[in-house]
């Protein structure tokens, strides 16, 4: 019987899900930034997980069948209602590599992260795009939607 979770964190920032992994008691396999400044902070407090940087460059394949959790918060500026919303036509738009990446691991559970905007943006169209991207993988979808007040943030 396994007993140590796996981890694998996509636009993994300043590691918010790679702490959290490790928190939980999870082995941080990889973490994936483009961002130069996140992947030094990565690489300090997780050196030993391999570190990928360009996501549309990454092939995961050598991880397929090896990560038990995913996580990511692909780009939120397409959605965001402090920015231009553009969507689907926002060259941030970063969804279907997420989507490229979960079928090349095939992990057992994905957390993904994003801004409410998406649930809006265009009546939903691309929330429920995301969530029938997973089923047809064999995913179940909970979402669930936090609001900034639900964890005492203005």
């Amino acid at each position: 019987m396994k007993l140590q979770m796996t981890h694998g964190s996509l636009f993994s920032g300043i590691g918010g899900f790679d702490l959290a992994a490790e928190w939980m008691g999870w082995d941080n396999i990889f973490h994936c930034e483009l961002n130069t400044f996140g992947r030094k902070i990565l690489n300090y407090y997780w050196p030993n997980a391999i570190s990928y940087e360009d996501i549309k460059k990454t092939n995961f394949e050598a991880h397929r069948g090896a990560i038990d959790i995913i996580s990511g918060g692909f780009p939120c500026q397409p959605y965001s209602l402090a920015g231009k919303r553009r969507g689907k036509a926002d060259d941030r738009h970063l969804w279907p590599e997420m989507l490229r990446a979960i079928r090349e691991i095939q992990p057992t559970y994905i957390v993904g992260e994003n801004v409410y905007g998406l649930v809006n943006w265009n009546g939903g169209l691309v929330f429920d795009e995301v969530q029938a991207d997973l089923e047809v993988e064999g995913y179940e979808v909970i979402p669930v939607i936090l609001p900034a007040c639900g964890v005492n943030a203005p």
